[in-house]
């Protein structure tokens, strides 16, 4: 039987070869011995960490590094941190923060965001993520509604975020003070406002004040710090509650994967509200994080600026999304006359193929691979300094503490190398979901073990292997789409009979999103292909299957007429005149050709765009299939607040449309088959 335990299996507890500054790791990527070190750290709880830092010798030293697009950057020593955030809890207090109260904070990564997260902690009172995805706030709200939360932190002069969400959700705020019928639990808005031509209407500047009272409230390791936030099957957020005790696992979790030292450079520009970029590396080892300022918007080309951040301070860890990884290695110019590159990437969030580690020796000496979740932080993880020998899949080692299994569906252990759902038992595992009782019922075991929904097993040398998700869930980079929300919103357009939205292979993201929409528009000179005793199934023939030639396309780069709309100027000049636009979309297929994720803006010659802004037009014009994927990108456009190219967007890069879906034996549609016939004729097999 195949369970892996920390105590028991030397594969649990990583160990690896701490390559020195400057000199390139050769040796193999990992080795399993057993260790009898134990991880520490300098506290029980967040607060208790945080005085740590802030009373060492060296308190001085820069803890945090914000940087812009233009390059400027502004820092905060540890002692700052502690501080400027005690002054804020105290501020907190006199608004009448207590203990156990929920405050949640809207900002985005900055230094704003840490100090007040930080205060938040030392006020005693629990931390709530405001992460906003749906255009109307939906989500936002439940979680507010949900939580009960009283306090919302926001920037005012944002020109999208939380202020104006709530604004324009019949909210009234007047002088900071809430009355709200849908939100009875809220009473203040707290702004956090950036100006520093006048330092008293800038929040840190503000902070700067020696005189100000400090608080630190005494807190349990047991006690609640987080809420961070995780997508829900209902499109409404999973609320998962981590504690003290947990989020100081998370730090002995990194801190046994690289053990940084003050004065090292350490990127990491995921959201400080989620857990791969919670501050875990500077509460375990008090190093210098650096990460872009999104005070006021995400930079135009942040895979660019990530990497002249690595280059000019010197970083000698980066944890990154291989998303702006590959995009980086994509552009040459930006590295190959580098006089620096990191000891190491860490690339997580999703499974690795081989192609995807070509940036060793490039980029980075070596790459970590991380595998986790939101619920207990790190899975497993292993370094590689020789991808020759790398499988596509492998997650690694269990990471510090944690215990993993492979069951079937009747939970029972697996032996090495049976695939089935893993499960996993950890210090930093969540105590459960906030007020939903469903959502722990599906997660937990009786016994206390995790399941994952992520299908993969353990190999004999206890190397664990993930092949994806058992649900319909899509994982799509880093980030966890249930498709069950979006199907819903597609559905709203009358022309569309039925949908599914299914994963497709991507090389960079793992899957990409795919919508097939069912519609009588589907002219009848359609493709049938085989499906076994299920009959026939299909697909337009004129979208998805038939090839052609143009000036841009070699013999080997033929198109599968999919909805990609990358470049479609440039397309519609270098293509043929009677082309239709549907014959048109190709460079998403095309290997000399960079793409861009998450496009949206639909173009055509002969549609206008407003033509289909309401449900009405839908209804009463015959919309042919390139105005009705108009539609359906307009629509999917404006269910989401994110920025076009932010890597938490969810929206179909591919929709294909189909005269039936394929059925079970059982009559359900069958997602399995969509998903197979619709990944090999977008050439994606």
């Amino acid at each position: 039987m195949c369970t892996i335990k920390q105590s028991e299996c030397p594969g649990v507890f990583l160990v690896i070869r701490t390559v020195k500054l400057g000199e390139r790791a050769t040796e193999p990527s990992f080795c399993i011995n057993k260790m009898s070190s134990v991880m520490t750290v300098p506290g029980n709880t967040v607060n208790e960490i945080l005085h740590h830092w802030a009373s060492t010798p060296d308190s001085d030293l820069p803890a945090f590094v914000e940087v812009s697009e233009s390059g400027e950057s502004r820092s905060i020593t540890r002692k700052d941190v502690y501080e400027y955030a005690g002054r804020f809890a105290f501020e907190l207090m006199t608004l009448g923060v207590t203990k156990g109260d929920i405050v949640c904070n809207t900002l985005p990564n900055s230094i704003e965001r840490i100090v007040c997260d930080m205060g938040i902690y030392l006020s005693g009172a629990t931390a709530m993520n405001g992460q906003i995805f749906h255009a109307d706030g939906h989500d936002f709200f439940n979680s507010l509604k949900t939580t009960g939360a009283r306090f919302v932190i926001v920037n005012p002069d944002a020109d999208k975020g939380a202020f104006k969400v709530l604004k324009d959700g019949a909210v009234e705020i007047v002088d900071g003070c809430v009355q709200s019928s849908s939100l009875p639990h809220l009473e203040k808005i707290i702004f956090c406002r950036r100006n520093i031509q006048n330092p008293h209407q800038d929040f840190v500047s503000r902070l700067q004040d020696p005189e100000l009272n400090h608080f630190s409230k005494k807190v349990n390791p047991s006690d609640v710090a987080t809420i961070m936030t995780s997508s829900g099957s209902t499109g409404y957020s999973k609320l998962i509650q981590l504690t003290h005790a947990n989020l100081c696992h998370f730090s002995k979790q990194v801190k046994a994967i690289y053990p940084l030292k003050g004065g090292d450079g350490f990127i990491n520009c995921a959201p400080l509200g989620w857990a791969g970029g919670f501050p875990q590396w500077y509460l375990g080892c008090g190093m210098t994080r650096y990460f872009l300022d999104m005070f006021e918007g995400p930079p135009k080309n942040l895979p660019q600026t990530i990497w002249q951040i690595i280059v000019k301070e010197k970083i000698v860890y980066g944890f990154l999304s291989p998303m702006y990884v590959g995009e980086i290695l994509r552009n040459p110019s930006w590295w190959s006359d580098s006089d620096w590159k990191p000891e190491i990437l860490c690339l997580a969030g999703q499974p690795i193929k081989k192609g995807q580690l070509d940036i060793i020796g490039k980029l980075c000496n070596a790459v970590d691979i991380n595998y986790g979740m939101t619920e207990c932080n790190l899975v497993t993880t292993h370094r590689i300094t020789d991808p020759s020998s790398f499988k596509d899949g492998c997650a690694g080692f269990p990471g510090y503490g944690v215990t993993l299994k492979v069951v079937d569906e009747q939970r029972n252990k697996l032996p090495p190398g049976s695939m089935g759902e893993i499960l996993l038992q950890s210090p930093a595992l969540t105590p459960g979901y906030l007020l939903n009782e469903e959502a722990n019922k599906r997660a937990f075991t009786s016994d206390g073990w995790l399941c994952t929904d992520d299908v993969g097993y353990i190999d004999s040398d206890g190397k664990v292997y993930v092949e994806g998700r058992q649900s319909d869930s899509i994982l799509r980079g880093a980030y966890i789409l249930y498709p069950g929300w979006l199907e819903k919103e597609i559905k709203k357009l009358e022309k569309v009979k039925d949908v599914v939205v299914v994963p497709v292979p991507d090389s960079v993201l793992h899957n990409e999103i795919c919508a097939c929409v069912v519609t009588d528009d589907v002219p009848k000179q359609q493709q049938t292909v085989s499906s076994g005793n299920r009959g026939s199934i299909h697909i337009n023939e004129s979208l998805v299957s038939k090839a052609y030639s143009s000036p841009t396309t070699t013999s080997q780069e033929t198109s599968h007429n999919i909805n990609r709309l990358d470049e479609p100027d440039r397309q519609l000049q270098s293509s043929n005149k009677d082309t239709n636009l549907e014959e048109i979309r190709i460079s998403g297929m095309k290997k000399n050709v960079n793409v861009d994720y998450n496009l949206t803006k639909a173009k055509s010659e002969g549609a206008t765009l407003n033509e289909f802004e309401n449900s009405k037009s839908a209804k009463t014009t015959s919309l042919p299939l390139q105005a009705l994927e108009i539609a359906l990108r307009q629509l999917c456009d404006r269910s989401q607040l994110l920025a076009e190219k932010d890597a938490m967007r969810m929206v179909p890069k591919y929709y294909v449309f189909w005269e039936k879906f394929p059925l079970t034996s059982t009559g359900k549609i069958n997602r399995k088959e969509v998903k197979r016939e619709v990944s090999n004729l977008l050439g994606l097999l």
